[in-house]
């Protein structure tokens, strides 16, 4: 019996992943990245916790071809018009957690008590996320367009933070610690994106054997890095690198876009996908 072609899926993290921490440059990952469409050989599917409309203006400064994308830390998943079938529209959106306008009325039903203490992402103008958060104005504006997740500041003791998650996860969702702010998301995860993106493109081509290879340099990566056929670690010189016992996980030789290529071209070659290098 004739061997199946493997297709891998590549889902990726992009700051400190495929983007350099400092310089937000993907050389040289863009050119890997543009030659694996161009030949077909994988897909290479962003997984950011930015927002679409973040994620479409990056695109237009970094060129990379991607037809599926992962945002708001999973919580999204975008594909080409009736690509991703189901819950939504034939757009190709799926929302995996929880919807950013029902999140807003969960938000509006707060008890005064609590809600003083809240503010959120739609409590802002544009200017204050930019004071709030050093961006500039365009990425503050790229940043407020939410589909499924909010951003907050709190102001609250500690235990009034635990009463706040326990009243939110009476209405699904739940709170992440970011670094400044706090997320208040529904439970959709990295992998569980991850896992509908294997699953749609399986479907789609069912001669091949679909592998999937994750790449990430944070604690919200971790969870796709391991459920990954092939995972990968990026080393963080800015924070903690994270770490895992899982034989199918390695880390990166080096940070940013350069490891990326290191690690993919490393894990193509032992699928048999020898690329030669341009």
């Amino acid at each position: 019996m004739a061997k199946r072609p493997v297709y891998p899926v590549i889902c990726t993290d992009l700051d400190g992943t495929l983007l350099d921490h400092h310089s937000y440059s993907a050389k040289p990952a863009d050119g890997l990245v543009a030659d694996l469409a161009r030949r077909s050989l994988a897909e290479v599917v962003p997984v950011t916790s930015k927002t679409h409309a973040e994620l479409i203006h990056l695109q237009q400064t970094l060129p990379l071809p991607f037809s599926l994308c992962v945002t708001e830390n999973g919580s999204v998943l975008h594909g080409p018009e009736n690509f991703i079938t189901g819950e939504d529209d034939p757009s190709g959106r799926i929302t995996m957690g929880v919807a950013y306008p029902a999140i807003l009325d969960q938000i509006g039903k707060l008890p005064a008590s609590l809600r003083r203490h809240f503010r959120g992402f739609s409590d802002m103008s544009v200017d204050a996320v930019v004071e709030a958060t050093g961006l500039a104005y365009g990425d503050a504006r790229r940043a407020k367009d939410r589909q499924a997740t909010e951003p907050f500041l709190w102001s609250g003791t500690d235990g009034e933070l635990e009463s706040l998650a326990s009243v939110v996860a009476e209405s699904g969702l739940r709170i992440q610690r970011g670094g400044r702010f706090y997320h208040l998301t529904g439970h959709a995860t990295k992998e569980q994106a991850m896992a509908r993106i294997i699953e749609t493109i399986a479907g789609r081509k069912p001669d091949c054997d679909i592998l999937s290879i994750a790449l990430g340099d944070g604690p919200n990566d971790l969870g796709m890095i391991e459920a990954a056929d092939f995972g990968v670690i990026m080393p963080n010189p800015q924070g903690v690198t994270i770490v895992s016992v899982k034989p199918s996980v390695r880390t990166a030789p080096a940070p940013g876009p350069e490891g990326w290529v290191s690690a993919v071209t490393e894990i193509l070659a032992e699928l048999g996908l020898n690329l030669r290098q341009s």
